[in-house]
């Protein structure tokens, strides 16, 4: 195989003889998933990346759907939750286009690489999570009528979408 093999467990490089990981000590001979090539370490992330941000589009447009049924737009709330969503893509996608670029800039794979390819995924995961409590707090408020859960989870979104900016 041409290039370097990578533990998929912690993207250590592999020598060839390697029945260990050096850095991990996960049994590479069992798993022929275990390891990949330059190639496949990139791809991987190409395809998370991908499918987080078709989800996190789904989600978002089911949440824009719910707020424009539920509320009038001279509300103020409507204002706020709109805002709200509008954060949360400005967040959203530039952490996607971070992570592309690191791809797309990178020449080989390393465990740095590997490790913020790993946390810009985790940060999308957590937004996409937050926005789905979003939209289920909107279901229910449709059918309780219970605005104050909407305000706490749209400031619980605010508050993910900050923490996400200062980092």
């Amino acid at each position: 195989m041409e290039g370097f093999n990578y533990c998929m467990n912690c993207g250590y490089k592999l020598d060839p003889s390697d029945n260990f990981c050096p850095n991990c000590g996960v049994k590479l001979e069992e798993y022929d998933s275990m390891f990949f090539d330059d190639n496949d370490f990139f791809l991987k992330y190409e395809i998370k990346i991908d499918a987080l941000n078709d989800e996190y589009n789904i989600k978002m447009n089911k949440a824009l759907e719910l707020i424009k049924k539920q509320f009038d737009s001279s509300q103020i709330s409507y204002s706020n939750f709109i805002s709200t969503i509008n954060d949360s893509n400005n967040v959203f996608y530039n952490n996607v286009e971070i992570a592309r670029d690191i791809i797309k800039l990178s020449d080989k794979p390393s465990l740095k690489i590997k490790n913020e390819l790993e946390s810009k995924i985790d940060t999308l995961n957590s937004i996409i999570d937050k926005l789905e409590e979003f939209i289920d707090e909107l279901i229910i408020h449709s059918a309780s009528e219970t605005e104050k859960d909407v305000e706490n989870l749209t400031k619980e979104l605010d508050d993910l979408i900050n923490s996400v900016k200062d980092y």
